[in-house]
């Protein structure tokens, strides 16, 4: 399966590794660089069903709608839209076809999913 990264989640990651090095932690950015750009993705790559089902979770929540329904728009109606937990992030992603689209990231105390690009 192809792995493509969003430009949300690239700028998510980018914001999260840019608040780590802010607060003095290198090390912890780095291993979150290096997780979020080569081994989820390969992960994934071989096990796309490995996250669990987003939806399934709190499917009335309002976050929740609204993540499901920013994809929907995105991807359209044919995806699987599931979640990864990387450390003290999550990994929204979906399948879609043959191709597995890393969709965006937060860390597990934010609410809700930005799929802004800048």
């Amino acid at each position: 399966m192809q792995v493509v990264l969003g430009a949300a989640y690239e700028r998510r990651l980018d914001e999260a590794v840019a608040y780590l090095i802010g607060v003095g932690a290198d090390a912890a950015a780095q291993e979150l660089l290096d997780d979020a750009y080569d081994a989820l993705p390969k992960r994934l790559a071989q096990a796309p069903r490995i996250g669990r089902e987003f939806i399934a979770h709190n499917p009335e929540a309002p976050e929740v709608l609204a993540a499901w329904t920013a994809v929907r728009e995105l991807l359209g109606d044919d995806i699987e839209l599931r979640e990864y937990i990387l450390e003290d992030y999550l990994a929204l992603y979906a399948i879609h076809q043959d191709f597995l689209h890393l969709l965006t990231l937060r860390h597990h105390r934010q609410c809700g999913f930005d799929f802004s690009e800048a």
